[in-house]
């Protein structure tokens, strides 16, 4: 009985800890842009970003990139120098702190030419 009074308590303390989610992706002919909403205090952590293209009913991958960021408190947008021709592609977004993933999520594209510029399709 002892012990879940502690851990209510432990439980309250967390509440300000760090909660690491994303937002929108965008996508501009030559880089990737991406919000990530930190609800902590500002923390260096690493943008793991994995591309894959659909070819043959199944996943090739394109690149992958691991950055190093800065998240302040609230929302950060960040980007992230990628190539990628027309076509429908996979990204798997993580965040990195400490050595543990916070947050990911994955999102598909359709990378569509619009006059010179390319953009993120309905994908």
């Amino acid at each position: 009985m002892l012990l879940l009074p502690v851990f209510l308590a432990l439980l309250s303390l967390a509440s300000g800890c760090l909660s690491v989610s994303f937002g929108p992706v965008s996508y501009d002919g030559s880089t990737l842009q991406l919000q990530v909403t930190n609800t902590g205090a500002p923390v260096d952590a690493a943008l793991q970003v994995s591309v894959y293209r659909f070819q043959d009913f199944r996943q090739v991958e394109v690149t992958r990139q691991i950055l190093p960021v800065k998240l302040g408190q609230g929302l950060t947008t960040l980007s992230v120098p990628l190539a990628l021709d027309e076509g429908s592609y996979r990204l798997y977004l993580y965040i990195i702190i400490d050595n543990a993933r916070r947050a990911s999520v994955i999102r598909d594209i359709t990378v569509e030419a619009h006059g010179a510029t390319p953009r993120i399709g309905a994908g």
